[in-house]
């Protein structure tokens, strides 16, 4: 008899065992009531359901699908993780083809002078042709000093407008290799600076 139910026993604890461990699922609806069933209750689909072992603790909180707004603000917060990482590999990049392209300060000093230089050749190439403009004015002036008091020739109005047009131009072309100079002058003054933060940053002295 007494093995018998040790036997039951037995049995029953095997059966315990294999038995699922119930689980409760409980949510707040939108009107503020808790809700409790043996799967996600559909009145909180929308809001999170926690899903509860039979001893009351949490198992795990089973979030609601995002709003179409939370998923356009996910998206728009990885495309700015993935923009902020491809800044860093650029970054990257142009340090290293700045430390490849000069082993020292006065490379680039070097560097920059050789490009000032182009430009400057630029600037005096135009002045010379507006100075030769400036003279062939002064024998138009002299050609109009014959039509004192009277209506001046066409052909001498359009050999001013043609001298005056080739002088605007000439002035631009300065003007621009002037600008082109300073955008030379900022990135070089740019590499510089960067150039000696990364050559301390690696302990080593930046030579001049």
């Amino acid at each position: 008899m007494a093995r018998s139910r040790a036997l039951l026993a037995s049995a029953l604890l095997l059966a315990a065992a294999a038995a699922p461990a119930q689980t409760l699922f409980v949510c707040t609806d939108a009107r503020g009531r808790t809700i409790s069933a043996d799967r996600p209750p559909p009145e909180c689909a929308d809001r999170p359901i926690r899903e509860l072992r039979s001893d009351g603790s949490v198992r795990r909180v089973i979030e609601p699908p995002p709003t179409p707004e939370q998923r356009a603000a996910r998206a728009a917060e990885e495309k700015r993780k993935q923009q902020e990482a491809e800044a860093r590999r650029e970054s990257m990049r142009r340090d290293l083809a700045l430390l490849d392209a000069y082993a020292n300060e006065q490379e680039i000093e070097e560097t920059r002078q050789r490009a000032l230089t182009s430009r400057l050749a630029i600037i005096e190439r135009a002045q010379k042709r507006i100075e030769e403009q400036q003279r062939d004015r002064k024998k138009l002036d002299i050609d109009a000093e014959f039509y004192a008091g009277r209506e001046v020739p066409e052909k001498l109005k359009r050999a001013y407008q043609v001298i005056d047009s080739l002088v605007r131009s000439e002035q631009g072309i300065m003007a621009d290799a002037k600008a082109d100079m300073d955008r030379v002058n900022e990135r070089f003054d740019a590499d510089l600076k960067r150039f000696r933060e990364l050559v301390q940053a690696a302990g080593r002295p930046a030579s001049r």
